[in-house]
């Protein structure tokens, strides 16, 4: 899944930054199966002890997938498990200028953009959803 984002939604070099992701334990991670059971999209989230928010982490869509409902559905999902355990935290994210817009849609409002964070032309928004 990975992989067919990459390079227009991932640079290449994250890929090992998301490998080692996977084996935090303190960490929730959701994976979202079609009715063919193909992982189709997949999205995480951590608790920030030290600003008192949660991460919104790692969501994408099977590029075959993109527009059709998927990375909606675990977004909300997230959102809705989130405010459920941390009532009290503001939901943080970085994302690039492919899908910023996205997440603009569920309240998410631009803190900072980082030219060329990423990779060369991929930028970074700093995003936050305020309780």
């Amino acid at each position: 899944m990975f992989k067919t984002n990459t390079p227009h939604f991932f640079d290449y070099s994250e890929q090992q930054l998301f490998k080692s992701y996977l084996l935090k334990k303190d960490i929730q991670y959701y994976v979202l199966f079609n009715e063919d059971n193909l992982i189709v999209a997949s999205g995480g989230y951590g608790y920030n002890n030290n600003l008192n928010t949660v991460d919104l982490t790692w969501g994408m869509v099977d590029r075959n997938y993109h527009k059709s409902g998927f990375g909606r559905r675990l977004t909300e999902y997230r959102i809705q498990k989130i405010t459920t355990e941390y009532p009290e935290s503001d939901i943080l994210l970085n994302t690039s200028q492919n899908t910023f817009k996205f997440y603009e849609q569920f309240g998410f409002k631009i803190t900072k953009i980082t030219r060329d964070y990423y990779a060369l032309g991929l930028d970074r928004y700093d995003m936050i959803k305020s309780v």
